[in-house]
């Protein structure tokens, strides 16, 4: 974790302060797992494993192009098994503190989303594409993040 902060690229930019880090992960993925056991959801692990759906072009290029895609169809997994934040846990997790922002979105900030939610999500808003770069309301909305609770 200490040696990630001195890569270079946005998306490491997360690592300059490890401890603060770590915290900020494990408080987002206890709400995400508490959430997900809300709605149904039944984690066989305590933590998730991280998958994006479809294309995360901020992910490609914070990481310099030090990431590699892996495709999997959703339908390997068992529902009970996964659930979807929009945009990326940790940020949605920080969006439920934003309302009065003119990029939060109720609708799916701060949410947890099971499979069959994330679909009438992505029906309606669609996957994001590069709007961040341009648009203040889209800011945030850099990809939809998928967390497999299995063990692998």
């Amino acid at each position: 974790m200490f040696r990630l902060r001195n890569f270079d690229g946005l998306a490491y930019r997360r690592f300059s302060d490890p401890e603060k880090y770590l915290r900020q992960r494990r408080e987002s993925e206890l709400w995400v797992r508490e959430e997900f056991i809300k709605k149904g959801g039944k984690p066989i692990s305590v933590y998730p494993h991280y998958f994006v759906v479809e294309q995360a072009i901020w992910i490609e290029e914070g990481y310099k192009g030090d990431s590699r895609v892996v495709q999997i169809p959703v339908s390997t997994f068992d529902p009970n098994c996964i659930s979807f934040t929009y945009p990326d846990s940790m940020i949605s997790y920080w969006l439920r503190s934003q309302a009065d922002q003119v990029f939060y979105h109720p609708a799916y900030h701060g949410q947890v989303f099971r499979l069959s939610e994330i679909y009438k999500i992505i029906d309606e808003f669609g996957i994001p594409g590069e709007e961040w770069r341009s648009e203040e309301i889209r800011r945030y909305n850099l990809f939809i993040e998928a967390q497999v609770w299995i063990s692998i």
